[in-house]
């Protein structure tokens, strides 16, 4: 579906989508037309709440395939059964064609959100709304076209830059033109600074629960900065993080992804679902398992043969990288030995909780966590010199919440041995991945990193080496590593 399609119908169709738990709620406003609606603060309250529904879809669908499952964080089980979705295994092994059905949906929500961000910002200072509410609304709107632009950037490269509200068919054409990386960053940065400046610390009310702050625009900001290799300019946003007394880690780290302990003290920022037949439900947890696995202990139902399920498999590359003792291990994956192949295919355990129904859990979808704070801090404090007491500190912290290296919180950590600035560089790239794993973080850590071409080619040989005795791998697997996704096709004929 073209992306003009979706922008103009966003003007013009004020229902949105819903996001939300009980606190970002929308009631249905099939009788607002455009002309009426964007006036009060009840109106663009519901629309900023509306603004957060496309990243549902986009966290549901798309960017743990995108993210995740590109990297050698994970793959898949192959579904003799099911030959329907081989586009998530293209994305897997780099064969992914530019009319990719994961990689224009992705595309197409991303915009969406965009023109909602844009719709709200272009109308918000004509409406009756008292100062602090235009404030706290569209620091939310600069944040999430911030967010979104960010995400596009990463994965296409040059694409379009549209901060103005589309209002035709014909708007949409001329905003179809490709702008290039370092404009859209310039606006990225701009749209996060403002969010900065607009965001409250935190939201008090339980109604509000789910909503960016200045913590997550902060976050997101010293993450763009450490893109560009700007660690100078991200390490006073890293610090004010830390000084805000708002976040702490939990004392265990499962409890980032117990259902029950949703949006807790090292939440930052997360994607919001909510169990039931409301469409609100997320379905990650299913697609998760092994499609040949069955366990109602855990998932309460059956994984039948030809079932959409096999996605985002833990590789034997991440189940190594687990030291001995690191109590991440058994709080993010379940060990599970195929029945159909024979070989281990440990499967997500971060996620999981029993839902009534197949494909409507109540799992949020993390984005940023306190503790990858710690960990960006702790690396650009290594970039701007090795030796920094506080770089160790942070990265220790980290380790010792896990059990790891219980007395080693100071300047040394002696059971890595770190005694150099490249040591370092690998121990936080360790530490990120296995802290951070199926969060979505470990491609775009790799790129950013500029180490996404080796580390996959090592990944390549390892795949085949591990599951040729199983299921032949398609002969072009892996064979082109590409940094950056296909422009999608319907979006590319648009601007001819």
């Amino acid at each position: 579906m073209k992306i003009y399609i979706y922008v103009f119908l966003t003007v013009i169709t004020i229902g949105f989508a819903g996001c939300k738990k009980d606190y970002l709620s929308l009631q249905p406003t099939d009788s607002q037309t455009k002309e009426n609606f964007y006036k009060t603060k009840a109106q663009f309250q519901q629309a900023i709440n509306g603004a957060y529904a496309p990243l549902q879809g986009i966290y549901n669908g798309s960017m743990w395939a995108m993210a995740e499952m590109r990297s050698d964080n994970t793959s898949y089980e192959y579904d003799p059964y099911d030959r329907s979705a081989t586009n998530k295994e293209e994305i897997d092994e780099f064969r992914e064609l530019n009319n990719n059905d994961i990689v224009e949906s992705f595309f197409n929500n991303s915009y969406a959100d965009i023109q909602r961000c844009n719709v709200i910002l272009a109308r918000l200072p004509t409406g009756t709304v008292d100062a602090a509410s235009a404030d706290t609304i569209g620091g939310q709107a600069y944040f999430l076209r911030a967010f979104n632009y960010f995400n596009i950037v990463r994965m296409f490269g040059d694409a379009p830059l549209v901060i103005t509200e589309t209002q035709s068919v014909g708007d949409a054409f001329k905003t179809a033109t490709k702008t290039s990386v370092a404009n859209i960053y310039t606006q990225i940065i701009a749209d996060a600074q403002a969010a900065i400046t607009k965001l409250p610390l935190r939201f008090t009310a339980q109604t509000d629960k789910g909503r960016v702050t200045k913590g997550t625009a902060e976050t997101m900001l010293a993450e763009v900065y450490m893109t560009q290799k700007k660690f100078d300019l991200a390490i006073p946003l890293l610090r004010s993080i830390i000084s805000s007394g708002v976040y702490s880690l939990n004392n265990d780290y499962a409890d980032n992804f117990d259902i029950k302990k949703e949006n807790g003290p090292e939440s930052i920022f997360e994607i919001q679902y909510i169990e039931g037949p409301n469409g609100l439900g997320s379905d990650f947890v299913d697609t998760f398992i092994p499609w040949d696995y069955y366990d109602t202990d855990i998932t309460g139902y059956e994984i039948a043969n030809g079932a959409p399920n096999g996605w985002n498999i833990p590789t034997q590359d991440l189940v190594n990288a687990y030291e001995d003792g690191d109590a991440r291990r058994d709080a993010s994956l379940t060990d599970f030995t195929s029945d159909e192949y024979g070989i281990d295919l440990p499967f997500i355990k971060k996620y999981q909780s029993i839902g009534a129904v197949q494909g409507i859990t109540g799992n949020n979808f993390p984005v940023y966590r306190y503790a990858d704070v710690y960990l960006m801090l702790a690396e650009c404090l290594n970039e701007q010199g090795f030796g920094s007491s506080d770089a160790f500190k942070y990265l220790n912290l980290v380790r010792h919440r896990a059990g790891l290296d219980p007395k080693s919180i100071g300047n040394s950590n002696p059971d890595l041995n770190v005694s150099t600035q490249e040591q370092f560089r690998t121990a936080i790239a360790h530490e990120r991945q296995v802290e951070l794993a199926f969060e979505n973080h470990r491609w775009f850590d790799l790129l950013r990193t500029g180490k996404a071409t080796e580390v996959m080619k090592a990944h390549a040989a390892s795949e085949r080496a591990y599951k040729n005795d199983s299921w032949q791998i398609n002969s072009a697997a892996y064979a082109n590593i590409r940094l950056l996704y296909p422009y999608p096709l319907n979006q590319a004929n648009l601007e001819h």
